[in-house]
């Protein structure tokens, strides 16, 4: 028993082990990535005449069967040698017979790569080969190989005044030899070249040239020493408030994009949140930059309050609105701040109802700009784009080596034609999206109408050369992939050295109001090292789709922009060359064009583009389908064939639609409350189906509204069937499109809508309180027409009573409609005179139209009648067949009304119409309704 228990363990561990071998061995080895290569080294053989046998190491983990070898000619035999555990190329060379030299190339093909090997081999005539006729030498210099196969004596000659090349020592010149020369640093900011040749003794026609290309002096951005602001850091800080971790301190810690400071979590802050920095009291503090967080948090209206030795208690500087924008915020001191101690920011509204900062940081203006007065010496401006009257190789060569780099290749005009037209630029003054989006009451339009065209990667430093700012503030903002946002650099005159934390495109940011006599464009140049240059197309700039394609062609970033008058596109480089390889006027001509109509229905022709001259920005992100925001509107990258040629756009009513609804979301804010946010842009996209000209407007029969107000009662808010946040937008949007088509297209009215948007303007709804802005858009359209529009909007379901009801649409609202309010709009629009036709009857279609669709649009009431005032001539008559109503000789009405005394009790637009079994008929009357408003009776036939 004793020997089973010590047996038993061991037998376990046996099977354990075994087991643990076991499940081991099943498990798959992770696949090696395949590799593939040959010394470069090996690529070139130069051989005598006699045969020659090469052997070719090469390193891969591939199967033989996997690569191959081939040459062209029968006198080169290549085969894959496998006798070793390491493969090789095994090249004979046959003994070549004839007097002239020959060449042939072995082709290598794997799954991975490809290479040629090239094979030269002498004859028995004279001859000189060269393994590497033209090297090219970095500017640094150093030792030189060149290989010589000869079948003669041979001499070498030196290039003449050429010092910067020397050769070692040799003792042999016939047969294979390796000759070492030295080549010495270049110093200039210019590339140079040398010949050698390598000449047969006895027959100077015989020889080889070797021609060596040596790199011009390239200085990069680490060996500039920019000479910025001077940092005030804090010594202390303190807040009202904040989430644990969050504390101040992380508003001076250096740290861009880590902890920030942030109010307390979960429940709104205590407004107004104070923020108070200290100082030591030594120093003199010009300005402050507050830099934003992504997300919530963002300033929006702050006091700053300052305090110094002279004056210890805080007095209120200034008050400020930074908008809530997630960008930095600068502000300049009338007169710097001397022996700061304090500065405090009570923060009275943020994003969100939070409080955040990133950094804080504080200033003082460094005015021993000593390497700016340098430049200057030499360029005309601090971009550093333009060399004086004059000016010699002395004096730009005694510039520091980076910036008398920019200097030759000025003067000697070295720059890239190409890169210089992206690294030099004068930058042009863009409104501040912030103010004008409040003013015309729209979504924030871009701020990134300045793209640069040129790129960074993470890690990078790079220069930003900035010329006369005309005192006004520049920025530079670094956009990752698509994002909102990215990390902004505020700019100074002369040299700013910049580094970079994540990759992405560069913008400048120049906010002006465009009528001050100092909005002028800066001149700024980011010069050679400083980014990638990628290139934009610019319509008025560049103008051609040649230009377009070669700007394409070029461009090597994950995006690519284009700038018309009114839209850029930032569209995936790939999906542009796919979809649009060589044209581009097409699209940015319909693009800027829809967003033109548009802007013309809203009636700010007064400031635009006098006053406000912002672009709308597309993005193409890889996932969702369409959407707009503030600062940009985003189209899936996999449906940007649909919308950006102008036939694939006129192929399908959506393409156009889709686009033009989002568009229609930026513009739509002064007419719009909530329960119309889905409907009233669509003011927009009909209007711009319109423009197009191919397919009929959008949106529910009349018969529709027949059954939401005379069957179902539903006032404006509840109307119809909700299909889109909570909306039956295809209903609602039918109202707005009745008053564009009678005052606009019937020729009544025709600056209707630009009156209705300014008035709006002036007298705004309020988003919180949506049955108000419901009636003062009533009150607002009777202003705008000059005529009593109560029946109109009364058919519409305004002037229903609604109590309290709490509706959701991107938001909860509670929506209220008192008898009160109804009877005092009433009371507004009676003052004026009566409308001229019952257009509410109005339809701009007819069934058969292009893009008509599911539409049944009824047979009377279309547009042309109310712009003809056509009368009723002939006699209606109707029949009567169960709830079946048939008229006979109507067609000249606009809409047929059932009638009970002076109750309306159902209306529909079509000769024969069936009305609602709860309605009973016994008692009723029957009306033709004429374009002008006045109804004829119909009679029974």
């Amino acid at each position: 028993m004793k020997t089973m228990t010590r047996i038993l363990p061991f037998f376990l561990l046996t099977l354990l082990f075994l087991s643990c071998c076991s499940s081991c061995s099943d498990e798959k080895a992770p696949a090696l990535k395949p590799e593939f290569s040959i010394a470069e080294t090996d690529l070139q053989h130069d051989c005598q005449k006699e045969q020659t046998n090469i052997s070719i190491p090469v390193k891969t983990n591939l199967n033989a069967d996997e690569w191959s070898v081939k040459s062209n000619e029968d006198w080169c035999l290549a085969t894959i040698s496998r006798s070793t555990s390491q493969p090789s190329i095994t090249i004979v060379v046959k003994a070549n017979e004839e007097p002239d030299v020959r060449s042939t190339t072995v082709t290598v093909k794997t799954p991975i790569s490809e290479h040629t090997i090239r094979i030269n081999q002498l004859g028995y005539g004279k001859a000189v080969l060269l393994k590497k006729s033209s090297p090219k030498i970095d500017a640094a210099g150093g030792q030189m190989t060149v290989t010589v196969t000869a079948n003669v004596e041979y001499d070498i000659q030196m290039p003449n005044e050429q010092e910067w090349i020397t050769q070692a020592p040799a003792t042999k010149a016939l047969t294979d030899y390796d000759h070492d020369f030295h080549i010495a640093p270049n110093k200039t900011y210019e590339s140079r070249t040398a010949e050698i040749s390598f000449i047969a003794r006895q027959d100077p026609e015989v020889k080889a040239v070797c021609v060596i290309e040596q790199a011009a002096l390239n200085v990069g951005t680490d060996e500039v020493e920019a000479t910025g602001d001077i940092l005030i850091k804090p010594t202390g800080g303190t807040a009202s408030e904040n989430q644990p971790g969050q504390g101040i301190e992380h508003c001076f810690d250096g740290v861009f994009g880590g902890t920030p400071y942030h109010s307390v979590w979960g429940q709104p802050a205590q407004f107004p949140v104070t923020l108070e920095f200290t100082f030591d009291g030594k120093e003199e503090i010009d300005y402050f930059i507050y830099h934003t967080r992504a997300g919530n948090g963002n300033f929006g209206e702050v006091d700053v309050f300052t305090a110094t030795e002279a004056a210890p208690d805080y007095k209120l500087y200034g008050s400020f609105d930074f908008k809530k924008q997630n960008a930095p915020s600068k502000v300049i001191f009338n007169s710097p701040l001397k022996n700061a101690t304090k500065i405090k920011f009570s923060v009275k509204s943020g994003a969100g109802d939070f409080v955040s900062c990133d950094e804080m940081q504080f200033f003082k203006n460094n005015v021993d700009d000593r390497l700016k007065q340098q430049l200057l010496t030499v360029f005309t401006d601090a971009s550093c784009s333009e060399l004086k009257e004059g000016i010699t190789d002395a004096q730009i060569n005694a510039l520091p080596p980076y910036f008398a780099q920019i200097g030759t290749y000025l003067k000697n005009d070295k720059y890239d034609a190409w890169e210089k037209k992206f690294r030099i630029r004068d930058y042009q003054p863009y409104s501040n999206v912030e103010l004008w989006a409040e003013k015309l009451m729209t979504k924030r339009y871009s701020n990134l109408d300045n793209p640069t065209g040129i790129y960074a990667e993470a890690g990078d430093s790079i220069l930003v050369l900035v010329g006369d700012t005309h005192g006004q503030s520049v920025s530079i903002q670094l956009i990752p992939d698509v994002e909102a946002g990215g990390d902004t650099y505020f700019l100074h005159e002369g040299v700013n050295k910049i580094g970079i934390r994540r990759k992405g495109m560069l913008f400048i940011m120049y906010t002006a109001d465009l009528l001050s006599p100092s909005a002028k464009p800066v001149r700024i140049h980011i010069p050679l090292n400083s980014g990638t240059v990628n290139g934009f197309f610019d319509l008025k700039e560049d103008q051609t789709d040649a230009a377009y394609a070669e700007l394409l062609r070029k461009a090597t970033y994950k995006y690519f922009c284009v700038r018309g008058e009114k839209i850029m596109f930032y569209f995936h480089l790939s999906k542009m060359r796919e979809y649009l390889p060589n044209n581009i006027l097409s699209a940015i001509h319909l693009w800027d064009n829809i967003i033109g109509w548009q802007q013309e229905l809203m009636g700010i022709d007064d400031v635009r583009p006098s006053q406000v001259n912002n672009h709308i920005f597309a993005i193409s992100p890889e996932d969702g389908y369409m959407w707009a925001s503030d600062y940009r509107i985003g189209f899936v990258y996999t449906y940007l064939n649909n919308i950006l040629l102008y036939d694939n756009v006129m192929a399908a009513k959506d393409n156009a639609w889709g686009p033009a609804h989002e568009i229609g979301h930026i513009h739509q804010r002064a007419i719009n409350w909530p329960s119309s946010t889905e409907s009233s842009n669509n003011l927009f996209s009909n209007y711009i189906l319109y423009k197009l000209g191919k397919y009929c407007s959008r949106g529910s029969e009349l018969s529709a509204l027949a059954t939401a107000r005379c069957i179902k009662g539903n006032a404006w808010y509840n109307m119809g069937t909700s299909t889109h946040q909570n909306e039956d937008t295809e209903i609602h949007m039918r109202m707005n499109w009745q008053l564009w088509n009678y005052y606009h297209r019937c020729g009544y009215q025709p600056d209707f809508w630009q009156k209705l948007f300014r008035l709006l303007r002036e007298n705004r709804i309020s988003e919180s309180d949506p049955g108000a802005g419901q009636l003062l858009f009533a009150r607002m359209a009777c202003q705008a027409a000059n005529q009593n529009l109560t029946e109109f909007f009364e058919r519409w379901g305004f002037f229903e009573p609604v109590d309290n009801v709490t509706i959701e649409q991107y938001g909860s609202w509670n929506y209220n409609v008192t008898p009160r309010m109804i009877s005092e709009t009433k009371a507004f629009m009676a003052r004026f005179p009566a409308p001229r036709h019952a257009f509410y009857y109005l339809e701009d279609r007819k069934n058969g139209d292009v893009g008509i669709d599911k539409y049944k649009v009824g047979d009377v009431g279309h547009y042309s009648q109310f712009k003809n005032n056509q009368k009723i001539s002939k006699t209606p008559k109707y029949s009567r067949s169960g709830q079946r109503i048939s008229i006979s000789n109507g067609d000249e009405a606009v809409a047929f009304e059932v009638k009970k005394g002076d109750k309306l009790l159902f209306f529909s637009n079509f000769l024969s119409f069936e009305v609602p079994s709860s309605i009973a008929l016994e008692g009723c009357s029957i009306y033709a309704v004429q374009a002008d408003g006045h109804r004829k009776q119909v009679m029974a036939e």
